[in-house]
């Protein structure tokens, strides 16, 4: 058994004038993880390939790859926003009497999900201020040696249907990235 067996998400963000750390546990959910590859660039980056191929001969018809064997961690996470508290924390607070723009624990899926938006909104996950992902074997006890992944969102949405009172079915994708506002060992530049 995973360490983590269900993902959890904090995102920083300053909401109403107030900086927090928002965490989402996501207890309905199921998770993909995979390795995404891909070509450093194609050809239609023109002025690149123009700069590589001074360094090399013939690239115009050949793709240029970076450590295509090891690319980016991703999770594509599917989930479900329940009303009431039974979720897990939503927001800067587990109480769930707290209703606001930070946290609603306590909320229904409309509340939960507005405040999953906002953080992702205000607090801009990227390389300089990352999310972290808390799941399987990066979590306190897991196999990794950290505790959590530092990540970025990619496509964060959810559906609320009208036919369906008490839950919203949520996605979003989040890729490792490195934390660029803290120093970087060589061993982190390097693998």
């Amino acid at each position: 058994m995973p360490a983590q067996p269900y993902p959890i998400l904090e995102i920083d963000a300053t909401i109403d004038g107030t900086f927090r750390t928002g965490r989402f546990e996501m207890r309905k959910a199921s998770v993909d993880e995979a390795i995404r590859t891909g070509p450093l660039v194609d050809n239609g980056f023109s002025q690149v390939l123009s700069a590589i191929s001074e360094i090399v001969d013939d690239v115009e018809l050949d793709g240029i790859t970076v450590n295509n064997g090891a690319g980016q961690r991703i999770w594509d996470i599917d989930f479900e926003i329940n009303t009431g508290p039974n979720d897990g924390q939503w927001g800067y607070t587990s109480d769930d009497t707290v209703l606001n723009a930070a946290s609603a624990t306590g909320g229904d899926r409309y509340q939960k999900t507005q405040v999953l938006l906002n953080y992702l909104e205000k607090g801009q996950p990227d390389s300089m201020t990352p999310a972290r992902l808390i799941y399987g074997g990066y979590a306190p006890g897991g196999i990794f040696e950290a505790d959590h992944a530092d990540v970025y969102i990619e496509d964060p949405g959810g559906e609320v249907r009208r036919d369906q009172s008490s839950s919203v079915p949520g996605s979003l994708t989040c890729v490792r990235t490195l934390d660029l506002s803290q120093p970087v060992s060589a061993t982190e530049r390097t693998g």
